[in-house]
């Protein structure tokens, strides 16, 4: 046996030994990217206070950081497959804290909104760094469909989190939200460096896909940069039109160049591909129900029946437990009876908790209102979001993982960005049209907040749709054999970080 298929072969080792430990390192790090994803979402009041924001500069505090996330993820996925996953999750890990800390020590609304540029372009990196670090840790699909099981519910359960540490925060400063993350932070980057083994491939480098990186970054940025611009300018605004046809062109020379590309950015055979199709699907409907929830729900909360922050994010528990209770046995069940089960019940409940939300009252008591529609959305969703990996990175090979995650998380982001613009639009509308004509009020908001709401049965329905007929034959079947080359050890490694 030759030195460096040793070497490999003490790396599958190292990973296989601490897979468990890895699982909990990478989960954190998504969890804090989670956090700061809707953490801002209930601070809004106290920016404009002590910043001096305006409400389009509070917008695009979480814009910036949505639009450069989902922007650059093809790119920072396909990093993690060239230059090393540790590397990448450690850069990722270090430039976050880095945007943390000047978001926390800001004093302008240049400053905020520079540092969120700084966080959103290190998840792009970070996020799919942690999922295929997961891919590659987890052989047996038995034991990857548990880490999935925790993986799906420390998404969901961060942005429930989010919600509610922004609500605590709220309370008393609003820049612990990202001071937090930075002993976090420290003690990741010393967990990474002693668990996760570094490495990257031998032999030369593939020539560098300057093209597709440039097409394909400015292509996705500029169709998540017009999703995120609809609340602001409208579908039919110059910025939005602009942004839309730039992507328009963009990702269409993206695709024509990565099918000529000796090492492309985004391999397009990974689409033929059924659960990469499938999974992807799975993540954009589902986001795009869940954003929404997470964004819409809490003006119900504080406008309509005047909570406070901190009640507001105290209303979520039930979501968040919920999710916490589910996964494990989830986890379990998923190699027994499948991935398609498990996703289409979760479609039906929220479907529920939509019906649910259309007749909300304005004067609605928490335990009769509140406590079915945060439980139903808890359920739900960590049974939409935890077969969605599963299948997702079912057929997902080492050399590829780091894209696969990529294009996963891409459809999370464009998903969620979407489901928000297009019932942020109605809410506005509504809210436009009943004040010409008298309307104003918690009556008039509340009837605007459930036409926005009523545009996520289409969501809904298409996740139906996904579930039904994407995930048929999909895990435990497609994850019963091991991903074609995932366990051979044929990639020659050199121990290096």
């Amino acid at each position: 046996m030759s030195e460096q298929v040793q070497v490999a072969a003490g790396r599958e080792s190292a990973l296989h030994r601490r897979r468990w430990l890895i699982m909990s390192v990478v989960s954190v790090g998504q969890l804090m990217i989670a956090l700061d994803t809707t953490v801002a979402s209930v601070m809004g009041p106290q920016l404009q206070k002590d910043l001096g924001l305006s409400a389009t500069g509070l917008q695009w505090v979480f814009n910036n950081y949505i639009v450069l996330f989902g922007g650059l993820l093809l790119l920072g996925g396909r990093l993690n497959d060239v230059i090393g996953r540790r590397r990448m999750f450690i850069g990722g890990l270090v430039l976050f804290a880095a945007g943390s800390l000047l978001a926390a020590m800001a004093n302008t609304d240049t400053q905020i909104m520079a540092a969120r540029a700084i966080q959103g372009v290190a998840a792009a990196g970070l996020s799919p760094a942690c999922l295929s670090i997961l891919v590659v840790a987890f052989r047996d699909p038995a034991e990857r469909t548990k880490a999935f099981g925790v993986w799906g519910a420390v998404i969901g359960v961060g942005a429930g989190l989010g919600t509610l540490l922004g609500g605590a925060i709220v309370d008393v400063n609003w820049r612990l939200a990202f001071y937090i993350n930075l002993p976090i932070a420290v003690v990741l980057l010393f967990a990474a460096f002693a668990l996760i083994p570094g490495g990257a491939p031998n032999g030369p480098r593939p020539k560098a896909d300057v093209l597709g990186g440039l097409t394909g970054t400015l292509g996705l940025g500029a169709l998540v940069f017009a999703i995120v611009s609809v609340n602001d300018h409208g579908w039919t605004g110059p910025r939005t039109v602009v942004s839309f046809l730039v992507a328009a062109v963009m990702l269409p020379a993206f695709v024509m160049i990565e099918m000529r590309a000796e090492a492309p950015l985004l391999p397009l055979r990974l689409f033929r591909l059924r659960g990469v199709v499938a999974g992807s699907l799975g993540e954009l409907f589902t986001a795009g129900i869940m954003i929404p929830c997470f964004m819409l729900l809490p003006i119900y909360m504080q406008s309509v029946l005047g909570y406070t922050p901190m009640e507001t994010g105290l209303a979520y528990l039930p979501t968040t437990l919920a999710m916490m209770i589910v996964a494990g046995p989830l986890s379990k069940a998923i190699p027994k009876i499948g991935a398609r089960v498990p996703y289409v019940i979760g479609a039906v409940l929220l479907a529920g908790m939509l019906v649910l939300l259309l007749r909300t009252p304005v004067d609605g008591s928490y335990w009769s209102v509140l406590f079915p529609i945060t439980t139903l959305l808890g359920v739900g969703l960590v049974l939409c979001l935890i077969p969605t990996p599963t299948v997702g990175t079912s057929e997902a090979t080492e050399e590829d993982a780091g894209t696969t995650s990529a294009v996963l998380n891409v459809s999370t982001q464009v998903g969620g960005a979407l489901g928000l613009a297009v019932a942020a639009t109605v809410l506005q509308n509504r809210i436009t049209e009943y004040a010409a004509d008298g309307r104003v009020g918690p009556e008039a908001l509340n009837d605007a907040l459930q036409a926005g709401i009523a545009t996520l049965f289409v969501w809904v329905g298409l996740s139906l749709l996904t579930g039904i007929i994407g995930f048929r034959g999909l895990p435990p079947r497609a994850t019963a054999d091991a991903a074609p080359g995932a366990d051979t050890g044929s990639r020659s490694v050199k121990v290096a970080s």
